[in-house]
């Protein structure tokens, strides 16, 4: 692992303004750093566990627990207090799409083993010939028709990524 690690936080500072207006982002630092450059103390942030999913992009995702040995974590402010969470919306409506490529890269990436799988797989024989001979798996009906169904669901995917990508576009061009 990396000797520092920076987290980005969206937090609320005292006084701010509810809903979505009042949301800041923050660096918080596993490390603080002296003024020289330097690592210095550890920050009161921790790792509470490492999910088992991936996140946007296929990174792994954590928890992670701020203040709780009673020094509190300190961070730095990004950007001025209060933006109106203009780049944070940004960002969240960006994550569905990053995931719902990342989703398809990996199908995509499957559907290729399966059918290399197939291919490669020699038992029973062919149901359509009198021949006792065993071929590979992907000259039998079912599993041709199963590979069918995952390369149209992954078809459709893509399609629909297109689009939610139009959309998305458009949202941003619109002047609101």
């Amino acid at each position: 692992m990396a000797p520092n690690i920076i987290h980005l936080v969206l937090a609320r500072l005292p006084g701010a303004p509810e809903g979505t207006k009042g949301i800041s982002m923050f660096i918080v630092p596993k490390v603080l750093v002296n003024a020289d450059g330097s690592l210095g103390e550890r920050n009161d942030v921790k790792c509470a566990g490492i999910e088992h999913k991936l996140g946007i992009n296929a990174n792994p995702t954590c928890t992670l627990n701020y203040g709780e040995a009673g020094t509190g974590a300190i961070g730095y402010l990004v950007g001025e207090e209060n933006p109106r969470a203009r780049v944070h919306v940004r960002d969240d409506e960006r994550g569905p799409l990053q995931r719902r490529r990342s989703a398809l890269a990996i199908a995509d990436r499957a559907y290729q083993h399966a059918v290399e799988y197939a291919k490669e797989r020699i038992q029973f024989r062919d149901v359509a010939s009198r021949d006792p001979k065993p071929v590979a798996i992907i000259q039998h009906p079912d599993v041709r028709r199963m590979l069918d169904v995952v390369q149209g669901q992954r078809r459709g995917d893509a399609r629909a990524r297109v689009r939610y990508g139009r959309v998305a576009r458009l949202r941003h061009k619109s002047p609101e």
